[in-house]
Order: C-alpha cells, then structure tokens, then sequence
C-alpha cells in the first residue's frame, strides 16, 4: 500500500514539460473565429496575440515562417501561425 501512495506521489510532482506541438482544443478566443484545434503552445489566445519578443525565422509541423514577435512556452521560444482549423506554434531556429 505505501509504495502505490509512493507512486502516486511521485508521479504527481513531474516537472516534464508540456510538448508545445502537442495539438488540443483551442482555448474561446480562437474558437470564435473559426479555430479548433491548437497546438499546446498557442492554446492561449492571449498569450499568442499579445506576443511582443523579438523575431525570428522559426518552423512549424507544416513548413517555415518568419515571426515577427515572439513569446516563450515552457523553454520554447516562437510564434503562431493559423491553417484552418488548426493554430501552430513556430519554433525559432
């Protein structure tokens, strides 16, 4: 019984970084102009629309583009770029 509570535990406390390509539900703001799906990076409409970083030349699941702001998800710096439906996160190169 105590090494199930152990792993419960345990398994509670990871610190593994969410995979910012990782696709999901796309958060009000997106869904309201036609987007459903994003990837866990720019689920946050806010946080992606706000961006105020620098530029870069970044890559997303579906080809290159150029940011022109920036914002930072969990270590990975870039920026989102919407294909309907879908909203993907640019990473910089």
């Amino acid at each position: 019984m105590r090494f199930v509570l152990l792993i419960a535990v345990l398994s509670g406390c990871s610190d593994d970084p969410t995979d910012p390509h990782q696709l999901g539900a796309c958060d009000d703001g997106w869904q309201r102009n036609g987007y459903t799906e994003c990837e866990a990076a720019c689920r946050n409409s806010t946080v992606a629309l706000t961006a105020s970083g620098p530029g870069c030349a970044a890559r997303t699941t579906a080809g290159q583009l150029t940011c022109s702001k920036t914002f930072e998800f969990e270590g990975a710096v870039g920026c989102c770029a919407s294909v309907a439906p879908q909203v993907l996160f640019g990473e910089c190169e």
